[in-house]
């Protein structure tokens, strides 16, 4: 008995192309219908076949660790944004040669756009604490990494800390890992 056409991992791969690419109307139970495949085969077989998809948020968190002089209020300023930030369009935010966002975090990320505001954990405390401390605060569950964030401070030489934050997209890309963000630095990305 010969394979099926279907079976051919070629004939798989082109059938995931223009599912991820081309859907027809009707979308994926429509393409199932014309090659005569099981109700979910082909959701099985961009799964099996497709990209990989990015990293979930939370999945991973940029952490920013360090000492400041700067109030609550104060520190927090780096992560607002302009008021009339919202009343933009898309196009005039692409279109523009400038940061209209008027967000610190934004500019220094090299984003035209806002962060994710659900994304973020801003922890300021009125004096320092060890680094323990003060990355306990954060939503890791990883005693793992946990321990690799002070490891990473501990090189830098910071044992005691009053602010950190963390950004839980790993897929924000760290323009420039070797410069302060709002006067911390950078310690790096790690798992959840």
């Amino acid at each position: 008995m010969s394979p099926k056409k279907s079976d051919s991992l070629a004939f798989r791969k082109l059938l995931v192309d223009e599912a991820l690419n081309r859907t027809p109307t009707g979308g994926f139970p429509e393409l199932e219908k014309r090659h005569q495949l099981q109700p979910g085969t082909l959701f099985d077989w961009v799964e099996e076949l497709g990209p990989t998809p990015p990293p979930a948020p939370f999945s991973a968190l940029h952490f920013w660790i360090g000492n400041t002089a700067l109030d609550e209020a104060d520190f927090s300023r780096y992560f607002n944004h302009a008021d009339d930030y919202w009343d933009r369009d898309i196009e005039e935010i692409e279109a523009s040669d400038k940061n209209l966002t008027g967000c610190g975090f934004c500019e220094d990320l090299n984003s035209a756009f806002l962060y994710d505001e659900d994304l973020l954990l801003v922890i300021h405390l009125p004096k320092p604490v060890p680094v323990e401390e003060i990355v306990a605060h954060s939503t890791l569950d990883s005693d793992e990494s946990l321990a690799l964030i002070v490891q990473a401070c501990m090189a830098r030489g910071i044992h005691q800390a009053n602010v950190m934050f963390a950004y839980a997209d790993p897929t924000q890309p760290i323009p420039e890992p070797d410069k302060l963000y709002n006067g911390l630095p950078y310690i790096g990305l790690f798992d959840d």
